[in-house]
């Protein structure tokens, strides 16, 4: 049986974000403060964290965060984006 990380939400990817930034000048920074997305940046970032965890809920939400942000891609700031928040967990399908 393997695990799949199900797709998180917008609230979610920013809530992530912005628990993972590392200051005004980070590209997580930026996708939690405006949506806005520099695809190359971000994975970075989400991977040098991903590189020092090990297992747990917080590792999946990382790889769920860099899921979302491989699939929606380069993108500019989103008009209210200040609005969304999610705190609900993310969610795995077993298989």
């Amino acid at each position: 049986m393997s695990a799949v990380i199900v797709m998180i939400s917008d609230g979610q990817a920013r809530r992530i974000a912005s628990e993972w930034h590392g200051g005004m000048s980070s590209a997580l920074y930026s996708l939690a403060s405006s949506g806005a997305i520099d695809l190359d940046r971000v994975r970075d970032e989400i991977s040098r964290e991903l590189w020092q965890l090990d297992v747990g809920e917080v590792r999946r939400e990382l790889l769920a965060l860099d899921k979302y942000v491989r699939t929606t891609g380069v993108r500019p700031a989103q008009s209210g984006w200040a609005r969304l928040w999610d705190d609900s967990p993310v969610t795995v399908n077993h298989t």
